[in-house]
């Protein structure tokens, strides 16, 4: 990953009985950068996590890797994504160091298994919602109609609900 990852697309997959299922994990020193990521028509069933984004993943191959070498992670959409009995349907959790920039939900609906206070959680991330997402998006992203017109716009994408026990 230290060079990068791009313009890959991952659709039509049923993913079930896992703890997680769409996972992009990264951490300070890895460098690089994930951009231009496509996730479309995606299915879960029975899963701990659905989508988790982690910038603080802290595992590294050897000591010599530079701490300053910051990856980028920017332009992953997730478009079509339904299922059912899901702990935690997105967790994003991006860092002071390392945000998740223009993340885009659209037409998302995911059954819960367990009654969280925060289902759809999200810490330094900039993004939009774009119409119909179940269950309700984190406060950090721009909320859109499906005609594209601005709902609600995002108060800070450095918020952090993120609910560490599940």
């Amino acid at each position: 990953m230290s060079g990068g990852v791009s313009d890959v697309l991952v659709e039509n997959a049923l993913i079930w009985n896992s703890r997680r299922a769409v996972r992009i994990k990264t951490a300070p020193g890895r460098g690089g950068y994930v951009r231009n990521i496509l996730y479309h028509n995606l299915t879960f069933d029975n899963l701990r996590v659905g989508i988790v984004i982690k910038t603080d993943y802290n595992e590294h191959p050897d000591s010599g890797y530079d701490p300053m070498a910051r990856p980028a992670l920017e332009n992953i959409t997730f478009a079509g994504i339904h299922g059912q009995l899901v702990r935690v349907p997105v967790r994003i959790e991006g860092s002071d160091e390392i945000p998740v920039k223009n993340v885009e939900f659209r037409d998302l609906s995911v059954g819960l298994s367990y009654k969280k206070k925060h289902v759809f959680q999200c810490s330094h991330v900039s993004g939009r919602v774009i119409g119909s997402v179940f269950p309700a998006p984190c406060m950090n992203l721009d909320l859109y109609d499906e005609a594209g017109r601005l709902v609600r716009q995002s108060v800070s994408s450095n918020a952090s609900d993120i609910d560490y026990d599940f």
